[in-house]
């Protein structure tokens, strides 16, 4: 497990984003409070 990944799952209140063309990943263990996009991370804010 990579250190963010542990430190989101250490803190309750902590939220893991991931943006990933392809790949947007989460653990099991903290997926409840994960957001995951699968998109080019460019066109993602353009659009936010």
């Amino acid at each position: 497990m990579y250190p963010f990944w542990q430190m989101v799952y250490q803190n309750p209140r902590a939220v893991y984003a991931c943006v990933n063309l392809g790949e947007a990943f989460a653990p099991s263990e903290i997926k409840d409070r994960s957001i995951c996009i699968d998109g080019d991370i460019g066109v993602v804010l353009e659009n936010l």
